[in-house]
């Protein structure tokens, strides 16, 4: 009776413990190149953000600057995915199932959902800091005390979205595709469901795609007055020596709003296949584009943790200056300390 029993309960759920994700169907040579990729892409993501911390708490000349909160926060979010979601994501593409246990994959689950969100939410802060710069220069509504409070609550908003699938109103595998396979039950099966993920991802990423593009539209309107008016600025004081001082300000002002620009566009490259690819799941069902491209999307999305770092390499001197001596430092205290 109880041999009858238990086969019973062991051919009633099968799928469940006996499911494998898409990449165990891929090629080793794929399965490999794509391990290969994470692999570069975390390690780039835990030592680029590591260095955007250390070197924005070094250059004094970025430490006085408000925003400076906001960036080394933005930092912090992109180095806990480096740190914490992405290692056990790659064992997964490589084992072609999740081997890091229950409770992992909740907090795997958990910061993958608060810490991409935490990600968006602060570009959207940077990008109305730039308006604010350019738009009232000379006005100090930006503070370091404000930036930091305006942080704490993109944080606690970013937890909040976390939370409703680690109480059973959906499934983190119906959006975190390397967690396992998304049931068709737990797929706006019910109203909770439905209204979660679409307010998940509406109130997400479709109200810091409003916020970023309204933000840059008047972006846009202001720096075209401003250079209207500085045409007007330099040719009547063209001998004076404070037109070059007038000059550097405006250039700086708009490599800052560029730069954060970049840092939007990196993001939304990203991140866009993934949100896109729900709305249409959505629509038409959760099979949409098939697991290949649920675990793809993802990835790419996760790299974008790895961008900034390198956007700020490119665009800062500074920047590039100081991670340099960091970085030399610490190689000549290794050396010295083994010589000794």
């Amino acid at each position: 009776m109880s041999g009858t029993l238990t086969n019973h309960s062991s051919s009633e759920h099968p799928a469940k413990d006996d499911f494998h994700l898409v990449t165990s169907t891929w090629p080793a040579s794929a399965v490999i190149i794509t391990a290969v990729l994470l692999i570069i892409v975390d390690v780039a993501t835990i030592i680029g953000n590591a260095f955007v911390i250390g070197a924005l708490a070094k250059i004094n000349a970025l430490k006085i600057m408000a925003n400076n909160q906001a960036v080394i926060s933005l930092a912090v979010a992109d180095l806990l995915v480096g740190l914490l979601v992405m290692p056990c994501a790659i064992d997964s593409v490589v084992a072609g199932k999740w081997r890091c246990g229950h409770l992992w994959g909740k907090v795997n689950a958990f910061g993958n959902f608060s810490f991409c969100i935490s990600s968006i939410t602060h570009l959207a802060l940077l990008s109305v800091d730039r308006y604010i710069a350019i738009s009232c220069p000379l006005y100090m509504i930006v503070t370091k005390k404000r930036v930091r409070a305006i942080c704490l609550i993109l944080w606690i908003y970013s937890t909040a979205w976390a939370l409703p699938p680690l109480f059973g109103v959906t499934s983190y595998k119906c959006f975190i595709p390397y967690l396992g396979k998304c049931l068709e039950e737990d797929w706006l099966c019910c109203e909770g469901a439905v209204l979660f993920t679409a307010s998940v991802v509406s109130g997400t990423y479709g109200v810091a795609v409003l916020v970023m593009f309204f933000a840059y539209a008047r972006i846009y309107v202001e720096i075209s007055k401003q250079a209207k008016r500085l045409s007007f600025i330099v040719k009547q004081l063209r001998a004076n020596s404070n037109s070059g001082v007038i000059i550097r300000t405006h250039a700086s002002a708009k490599k800052g709003a560029l730069t954060a620009l970049i840092v939007i566009g990196s993001y939304f490259a990203c991140w866009s296949p993934f949100c896109l690819l729900l709305f249409a799941q959505m629509a038409h069902g959760k099979t949409t584009g098939g697991p290949t491209a649920d675990i793809i999307t993802m990835f790419i999305g996760l790299a974008n943790s790895a961008s900034n770092p390198i956007i700020y390499s490119i665009r800062y001197r500074v920047f590039r200056e100081t991670v340099k001596r960091m970085f030399v430092r610490k190689r000549y205290r290794i050396q010295s300390s083994f010589s000794k």
